[in-house]
């Protein structure tokens, strides 16, 4: 089977941490692809190793989110019988051998939302190293929610890993976001010597609560929501078929989304920490 990844790997002269940089787990979300072509040919590692990892590029290819499954929620110890034969459940296969041997993760994404701003999905015992990526909202307590991401699976280890989300995906500037967190992420770890981009102490901490998948047919959002949009009274979000659902006064929302298939991702519930 042709590889549906790409390796670059770049070794220091010295001794140090062992990290791993993912771009185009989504396909759509060009972005950290960008970054890392223009990062890569001038890019040398003093300490450590770092491994990056274009992660589907048959999905890169097609401008899609994905072929057969969200490669997104792949990385499992045990995958289902439609993962293990989809192309993403392979290739999820092909680069979790490079997450066990990583001391820490870096994964790039955007939001297919408009006007979404950068924010980081990490475990509650990383936010503080969450920081360092000069994002201003922190969002935790996703893996229950969505489990099989590449973050879960550092975390099911007991290792850092970092979904870096760098806001809206057709927005050029979110190549220079994720770029600055790819510079940061090297430099806390000491496999290169640069500025980190720290944001002030005062990061807005965003904990999932729920999420919402539709039961009854398809669902269609009410109106655009925007990312951590905050209910100021008990909310309509959209219709599960026929059926209204509701968030609560002073929730806030993500990743608003209409699904035609039933049991799809439709958004996200948080609260403010």
């Amino acid at each position: 089977m042709k590889s549906n990844i790409k390796i670059v790997e770049k070794q220091g002269n010295s001794e140090g941490k062992k990290l791993v940089v993912l771009v185009g787990v989504h396909g759509n979300e060009v972005c950290g692809v960008k970054a890392a072509d223009f990062l890569l040919p001038k890019l040398k590692i003093e300490f450590g190793k770092v491994t990056f990892i274009y992660a589907n590029l048959e999905a890169i290819k097609q401008n899609k989110r994905f072929v057969d499954q969200n490669l997104n929620r792949c990385f499992l110890n045990q995958q289902s019988l439609d993962i293990e034969k989809s192309l993403e459940g392979r290739t999820a296969k092909g680069i979790i051998p490079y997450l066990e041997e990583a001391d820490a993760l870096l994964d790039i994404h955007a939001s297919l939302t408009k006007d979404s701003v950068p924010f980081v999905i990490c475990d509650e015992s990383n936010i503080e190293t969450a920081k360092i990526l000069g994002a201003k909202k922190i969002v935790c307590n996703i893996d229950k929610f969505h489990p099989g991401s590449t973050d879960g699976y550092m975390n099911l280890q007991n290792k850092p890993g970092f979904c870096f989300e760098c806001g809206y995906a057709n927005d050029s500037k979110t190549q220079t976001v994720a770029e600055g967190a790819i510079i940061s992420f090297l430099t806390y770890y000491g496999c290169i010597e640069s500025k980190i981009n720290q944001s002030n102490n005062k990061s807005e901490l965003i904990k999932i609560i729920d999420s919402y998948r539709n039961r009854y047919g398809s669902f269609k959002s009410k109106r655009y929501f925007k990312d951590f949009e905050k209910m100021i009274e008990k909310t309509l979000i959209g219709l599960d078929g026929n059926r209204e659902v509701f968030v609560d006064k002073g929730q806030l929302v993500l990743f608003v989304r209409d699904r035609e298939k039933i049991n799809e991702e439709c958004f996200l519930v948080g609260e403010e920490v």
